[in-house]
């Protein structure tokens, strides 16, 4: 039993996961009104990821706190977390189901849950490695409906329900 420990302790300094680089990624949203638009940038998040026999990342969870995101409008950050229940329902989380890397990039299938409703989705995610980073670069739309989301307005005009999410997870060896 204490071999098994200690191997495991080993094997596990040996074989380090990368760490996220937090001051190069980044999730932001783009919003429309038919007046404007507006982008909310979050660079605080958890990411836990799982790599398999190739070095290849084969599950990853991505979480980052509704109250992370920032517009560069106080009031309009003020009202996002009005409208999406933050008090609640305080983060965003996204967890792999499956990777399957292609020539097209990395399809990633898996479950998004947001304001207490989880669904599933799928996206492709490019992969640029670079010495000893690997950047995850994608997008994806959500629907602010499918997530009993009510469309917040201006002017009695609702912003418009589809919610456009670009990620950069940048990674790094230890």
């Amino acid at each position: 039993m204490f071999i098994q420990v200690i191997l495991t302790v080993l094997l596990g300094l040996i074989g380090q996961n990368p760490v996220l680089v937090a001051s190069e990624s980044s999730i932001t949203y783009s919003m429309k009104h038919k007046l404007h638009k507006w982008e909310g940038v979050a660079r605080e998040m958890n990411v836990a990821a799982k790599w398999n026999e190739k070095n290849e990342m084969n599950q990853i969870s991505v979480q980052v706190k509704i109250s992370a995101f920032n517009s560069g409008m106080a009031s309009r950050d003020r009202q996002m977390l009005e409208v999406t229940d933050a008090a609640t329902h305080p983060t965003i989380t996204f967890t792999s189901s499956d990777m399957d890397y292609t020539d097209k990039g990395i399809v990633v299938k898996g479950k998004l849950q947001f304001h207490g409703v989880t669904r599933d989705m799928q996206t492709v995610v490019k992969m640029i490695k670079n010495n000893n980073r690997t950047e995850y670069i994608g997008s994806f739309p959500i629907l602010l409906e499918d997530y009993t989301i009510k469309r917040p307005s201006l002017l009695f005009v609702k912003v418009d329900n589809q919610v456009d999410i670009r990620f950069r997870i940048v990674l790094a060896d230890r």
